[in-house]
């Protein structure tokens, strides 16, 4: 009966999000669209496009699970939990309203299955249930959460619970912080591996089934969206925050507070559009390419010193722009070892125009160690032989 039920509710779904997308043409810049707040950003500079609102404090119902998802991943990458480490569910979790993986109180799940189902189906009593096995109780867990997000400087945010649920006590973010908070998740793997599914299940003990349907249907319906998470209360209305990435360009959209489904969808769809359609990411230069400068290394059996890009640098340009692109170097004439791979020696200014766009630092492309007593000797008596 449940897979029927989420089977229809998807239908819906897409008929809305064809027609609604279809009834809007891609937007033109001031254009206005009615929500609450939107926003629009190139992921690889940060630079916001489009927004309405971005910094105004609102409820933003699911959403808040993109930081309970973010911190569970960081557990795990630190090795403090794994995925096929199975913890229990609490009255309390098991508890919860709204979307839910229907978990059975006092049964085992691994954080596997839990993190599934907050990703793809957004389960209230998943959230719950990873918050309290890493805080040891979800009031511990917000903690975790509210220094998360100022330490990715999200000044307009305050988390409450772990779910997005309506709170007596107050719980509210912006679209400019959902958008720092989502290109932070996207630097994470893991979180791809969820995001992109389409329809799961979990498997309870006693042999009972919950089917997962991904709420985030652009992931199936508009080409390059991998990542993403809708929201949905009364009081915060229906909130999208999304992903697409084409090319070298990832964009990064954000609406909160569309009055329905299909126009948290459509909005998202447009504002992706006229991203695409009107810009463009170019690579400038790639992490790990060598540059032909050369470094005199003092103290090591090694002449020369080979450096490398820190970093990608990527610049974000109306289509139609023109120009060449020239490197201004930074670099000390010599160092002296033992130098590290990744080292930091110097700087590269990129310039278009005759306009600094930014800089990557200029380090070292592997270890180079100083010259031992038996190099020195070597030395010497080479010296020595060519006299």
């Amino acid at each position: 009966m449940k897979k029927i039920v989420c089977l229809l509710l998807t239908i819906i779904t897409l008929v809305g999000v064809v027609f609604g997308t279809k009834s809007i043409t891609v937007l033109a810049e001031g254009m206005n669209f009615n929500s609450k707040a939107y926003l629009l950003m190139d992921y690889n500079s940060g630079t916001v496009l489009l927004n309405k609102n971005e910094n105004e404090k609102l409820e933003v119902a699911s959403m808040v699970k993109l930081m309970t998802s973010l911190i569970t991943i960081e557990e795990i990458q630190a090795g403090k939990l794994s995925l096929n480490q199975k913890v229990m569910v609490s009255d309390y979790a098991a508890s919860m309203e709204g979307s839910q993986a229907f978990l059975d109180a006092g049964k085992e799940y691994t954080i596997n299955e839990l993190l599934k189902s907050v990703i793809i189906a957004s389960a209230n009593d998943s959230s719950v249930v990873l918050a309290e096995a890493i805080g040891g109780s979800e009031e511990n867990f917000v903690k975790l959460m509210n220094e998360k997000a100022k330490s990715l400087e999200m000044t307009n945010t305050h988390y409450a619970n772990s779910t997005g649920l309506p709170s007596e006590n107050e719980q509210y973010s912006c679209a400019s912080d959902i958008a720092k908070l989502l290109k932070e998740e996207i630097k994470h793997e893991l979180y791809f591996n969820y995001s992109k599914i389409w329809m799961d299940e979990i498997v309870h003990e006693s042999g009972r089934k919950t089917e997962l349907v991904n709420t985030n249907i652009l992931t199936r319906n508009y080409k390059g969206c991998d990542i993403g998470k809708t929201g949905f209360t009364d009081e915060a209305g229906y909130c999208l925050s999304a992903s697409a990435k084409k090319g070298d360009m990832r964009l990064i959209s954000v609406v909160i507070g569309a009055e329905n489904n299909k126009d948290r969808f459509s909005i998202s769809t447009n504002l992706l559009n006229y991203g695409f359609a009107n810009y463009e990411n170019r690579k400038v230069v790639s992490k790990g390419d060598l540059l032909e400068n050369k470094i005199d290394l003092r103290n090591s059996k090694d002449k020369h010193l080979d450096i490398c890009f820190a970093e990608d640098f990527f610049y974000l340009s109306k289509k139609g722009e023109s120009g060449e692109f020239k490197f201004k170097t930074e670099l000390p004439k010599s160092v002296k070892a033992p130098i590290k791979a990744g080292d930091v020696v110097g700087k590269v200014y990129i310039v278009l125009n005759g306009n600094v766009l930014g800089e990557v630092g200029v380090v070292s492309q592997k270890d180079y160690n100083k010259l031992t007593y038996k190099h020195t000797l070597q030395k010497v008596i080479q010296n020595f032989e060519l006299i």
